[in-house]
């Protein structure tokens, strides 16, 4: 970094030099010698190291060491509230998914969702995530709350389990006893979690979700809309995941294709923001890129449920024509965040398309900020935006030989390169440590939490090779 001379004239508070920087602006902007400069919770400038370092006066330098800087990766779809239940359910798809799920949420109580949420949260951070959206399956959002501004990351959230029929085939619908499908608990709760909002300098928003696959009335759906719409916020709700739901919602909204309905009853627009969508038609594509709306994809869910057997990713299609799709780990299965950019890569090319590195890494910035309904905040390396920003080293057999980062970032050095993690302008990470919490603590509750929870449900989870004790 070239040193600062007497005449910088402007006061920073943290000034990153050094750095790789990628900054996912509209042009792409790479700063091979670059540095960001942050005052509060936001970036104030993003430019050549010798700009800036001229420019500015910091009170704390980070050198990056010439490893790459990018904005925070964000995850539009997380179950903070079954985060813990993987390797308690067998790795087998072919058992009753939904009945374990059912008998989990049956048995978690709030200091099991703080618990779970703190683990998702610390996990995100050693990841390089900074966001995440949780889709309204938290029984206490402030429980959520607590969790993340213990780690110190930004989430989004909305109200728990916003359903209303049991009529679609949704079974966990019809089995969750502190969330009955409702319709008058669902409008009573239906954007009470908006007031989280007002706060505009924070970590904390929310947005609007009805849980859908099979679990949402055509009103409710509708209503959910007008809400986010009336707050100028994202609209989300689960839709096409597997072929037998996806049929019996075809049937339940009058025989015509799902998608294809939801646009014709004005569900479907740039503020919505639908996961999954595993199953499309063909008359299901236009509707999806005419409305502008966002699509979140699980490709790990794709494969582990084997449904490449009933229909081809249409993904790499809805891109081409200009969705904004995203990726996201919805329930940790036999997956976590640095896991999820490289599958997608494998569904595409299984399907015969090509999703590339750049692409991928807007997947997880940008375009998952507008899953958020955030990209005026976070998702790229701005000025005006929130200092969300992670710092990697180069310092790691699996960052060699380093000719091109952004495949090292998203298909090899993944998780094992993070270095430094900035969340609003606080750095809550770094060199390997956690800023704000003791992460063995976590770590303590976690097992606590989830040797309650198997105890409950009766669950010895084992290995089918001997173990000797």
């Amino acid at each position: 970094m070239t040193k600062n001379p007497v005449y910088a004239d402007k006061a920073c508070d943290l000034l990153i030099c050094n750095g790789y920087v990628m900054t996912l602006d509209a042009e792409r902007r790479v700063f091979a010698c670059g540095a960001v400069a942050i005052t509060g919770n936001s970036i104030v400038a993003v430019g050549t190291d010798h700009d800036l370092a001229t420019r500015f006066r910091p009170q704390r330098v980070i050198d990056a060491g010439g490893a790459p800087v990018h904005p925070g990766m964000i995850d539009p779809h997380l179950h903070t509230s079954t985060h813990l239940c993987r390797t308690a359910f067998p790795d087998d798809p072919k058992v009753d998914a939904s009945a374990l799920f059912a008998g989990w949420f049956n048995s978690v109580t709030d200091e099991d969702e703080y618990a779970q949420a703190l683990v998702a949260a610390v996990e995100m951070v050693r990841n390089g995530f900074t966001a995440a959206m949780e889709p309204g399956t938290v029984f206490e959002p402030d429980v959520l709350v607590r969790a993340a501004e213990a780690v110190g990351v930004r989430i989004s959230l909305s109200d728990p389990f916003i359903w209303d029929t049991t009529a679609g085939g949704n079974s966990m619908a019809n089995t969750l006893k502190r969330a009955p499908a409702d319709p008058k608990r669902a409008q009573s709760l239906l954007g009470r979690q908006l007031w989280r909002n007002k706060d505009s300098s924070g970590r904390i928003h929310a947005h609007v979700a009805v849980y859908g696959s099979g679990s949402a009335t055509e009103a409710l759906e509708l209503e959910g809309k007008r809400v986010a719409d009336a707050n100028h916020v994202v609209f989300n709700q689960h839709q096409n995941f597997m072929p037998q739901q996806t049929a019996m919602d075809d049937r339940r909204f009058g025989g015509k294709h799902a998608l294809v309905h939801f646009a014709e009853i004005g569900l479907l627009a740039p503020n919505c923001s639908f996961t999954h969508l595993n199953i499309l038609r063909d008359d299901e594509i236009e509707p999806i890129v005419k409305s502008g709306m966002s699509v979140v994809w699980q490709p790990g869910n794709y494969q582990y449920y084997g449904i490449a057997q009933h229909q081809r990713s249409r993904m790499v299609e809805l891109i081409e024509a200009g969705v904004n799709v995203s990726l996201c780990v919805d329930a940790a299965k036999i997956w976590t965040f640095g896991d999820i950019a490289r599958i997608a890569y494998l569904v595409a090319r299984q399907c015969g398309g090509y999703l590339s590195a750049e692409q991928l890494m807007e997947m997880q910035t940008i375009r998952a900020a507008r899953c958020l309904g955030l990209e005026s905040l976070i998702g790229s390396l701005e000025p005006g935006k929130r200092a969300d920003i992670v710092i990697r080293s180069n310092a790691l057999a699996e960052a060699q030989p380093n000719l091109n980062a952004v495949i090292q970032l998203m298909l090899l050095s993944l998780s094992r390169s993070v270095d430094t993690v900035i969340c609003n302008g606080e750095i809550i990470f770094r060199h390997g440590t956690f800023t704000r919490i003791d992460e063995q603590h976590v770590y303590r509750l976690s097992q606590q939490s989830v040797t309650r929870m198997l105890d409950h449900l009766g669950i010895a989870p084992k290995t089918s090779w001997p173990v000797i004790t």
